[in-house]
């Protein structure tokens, strides 16, 4: 099955590689390239079931699970658990922080008075945004990019759906794990319709996507749109299925069951005249669908005032921890100072009475906290639309420090006939060699001057450039994704000289 060979040879060749150094070093190389590990195990394990074929790739399948499981899962959570532990705070105010989807992705559209769809699919992780947009790139009549969060921590549904509300302040609810924000309560659509009413000027509801798909495109459907200019639109079917332990062997089925639920809701919500849509979620998973051993739960010694435990987090007051787990205080989560959360390392679990164990979320593995952004933009037949060209401030030809300093501009505003571009940036030899890390960013910005469109990245260059690329010609390339595929095109270059006279440590 060529999803098991995809899976195997992404596996051989990153799992010994894994070091990361910094939050953002982690988050943009899940997103860049091993998320697809996880999405070939999705799609393996999809297949393999759809074949009932248990007896001739029984063997195949065990082997593909311990690959997965052990010489990736594990590891990989690891090393990255080692870049958790050095936090002294969950970093919800970065630019990609759950905690700023309003005010980056919604706050734009709605002030330039453009109608806009939030779709927000429960534990819709990002591989599984990555599958879905190829479907849209493959439309004429859609334009559409992808771009991550990071949800807030823990990554559990009330928190991550309150992240993605407008507001000032959350917190948690004494004795429980429901999230108040600012003064009001933030569960279901009563709540959620409250927040987006109070704490915006613009016309806002919030509505199930079963009531929505009901609804009559040409009648009810259009007479709805014309009462809102923001909609709120929730669903949950992968969450729903995953937290259930009958059912919890059946989440990827859940996920093909989804992609073609939110595809069909794109092209009711183009029907009914909308033109921006975004599709993100509020958290995503850890999903193996082999039987887990006793290996895999964490003994916690914790104790403490208990609220809420789940088998990837606990909250509660006064909560001494162990070495099995991370301990967070509140306010290094964003949250009110006196209440403490632990969250087991790696993606080791906490045992709970009654509980399903092969799907979970909560915890701070790259699976779990990562969720993908797809925005979304119908263009309405005889609209002429371009996209967005992007240039760089060159100041010098030379390089002489491992430092590379490039300030990127956007030339145009995003518009109605003006779209994002998807770049990413790294600095290469003449041979085709990767000389520095890897820069992606979604140009999509749309309002402010030139000089305020600009977007500045600190390139770290390798040790190889000071010995075998000495002295040579290297050049910036800037790339873009080809429609409907993982892979990327050349978009611009740019040359300079290699001069650097001292060696250092990134490689």
């Amino acid at each position: 099955m060529s999803e098991a060979s995809e899976l195997t040879t992404l596996i051989r060749k990153y799992a010994t590689q894994i070091q990361y150094k910094t939050f953002e070093e982690g988050t943009s190389h899940y997103t860049q390239t091993t998320h697809e590990i996880d999405l070939h195990y999705r799609k393996f394990v999809w297949y393999y079931r759809k074949t009932n074929q248990n007896k001739v790739l029984g063997e195949l399948s065990n082997k593909i699970e311990r690959l997965y499981t052990n010489d990736w899962l594990v590891p990989y959570n690891n090393q990255w658990q080692n870049v958790v532990d050095s936090l002294a705070e969950w970093p919800n105010s970065l630019q990609f922080g759950q905690r700023r989807f309003f005010d980056n992705h919604v706050k734009p559209i709605i002030d330039k008075k453009q109608r806009l769809f939030v779709i927000i699919s429960d534990a819709f992780r990002y591989e599984c945004g990555v599958e879905l947009i190829k479907r849209f790139q493959s439309e004429k009549r859609f334009e559409s990019n992808i771009t991550y969060g990071v949800s807030s921590l823990p990554s559990y549904t009330q928190l991550c759906m309150a992240s993605l509300l407008p507001h000032k302040q959350l917190s948690i609810k004494e004795n429980s794990d429901s999230i108040i924000a600012d003064v009001m309560a933030s569960s279901g659509l009563e709540g959620r319709n409250r927040i987006l009413a109070t704490n915006t000027d613009v016309r806002t509801t919030a509505i199930s996507a079963e009531e929505f798909m009901s609804l009559n495109s040409s009648k009810e459907g259009c007479d709805l749109v014309k009462q809102y200019d923001l909609f709120y639109i929730y669903h949950n079917r992968i969450d729903k299925t995953g937290d259930d332990k009958i059912t919890e062997e059946k989440v990827f089925d859940a996920v093909e069951e989804e992609m073609v639920f939110l595809a069909e809701m794109v092209r009711k919500i183009a029907n009914m005249n909308g033109t921006n849509i975004i599709i993100t979620a509020d958290h995503g998973f850890i999903y193996q669908h082999s039987e887990l051993q006793e290996s895999d739960f964490s003994s916690s010694n914790h104790t403490g005032e208990i609220w809420k435990e789940n088998r990837r987090f606990i909250i509660g007051k006064n909560i001494q921890s162990d070495t099995a787990t991370k301990l967070f205080d509140g306010d290094a989560l964003g949250l009110q100072p006196e209440i403490q959360v632990l969250i087991p390392k790696s993606i080791n679990m906490i045992r709970v009475k009654g509980a399903g164990s092969r799907f979970v979320h909560g915890g701070a593995s790259l699976q779990e906290v990562i969720f993908s952004i797809i925005k979304i933009r119908h263009n309405k037949e005889g609209a002429a639309v371009a996209v967005v060209e992007i240039d760089i401030i060159k100041s010098t030809d030379r390089i002489t420090t491992n430092i590379l300093a490039v300030s990127f501009i956007q030339s145009e505003l995003v518009g109605e006939q003006m779209l994002a571009r998807d770049i990413r940036a790294g600095l290469y030899a003449e041979d085709g060699e990767l000389l520095s890390d890897q820069f992606r960013y979604v140009f999509d910005i749309q309002e402010g001057s030139e000089r305020q469109r600009e977007v500045k990245h600190r390139f770290q260059i390798s040790s190889k450039a000071t010995t075998k690329y000495k002295n040579q010609r290297v050049k910036l390339i800037l790339e873009e994704p080809v429609e409907g595929t993982t892979k990327w095109k050349p978009y611009k270059e740019f040359f300079y000289t290699l001069n650097i006279s001292f060696t250092n440590d990134f490689d």
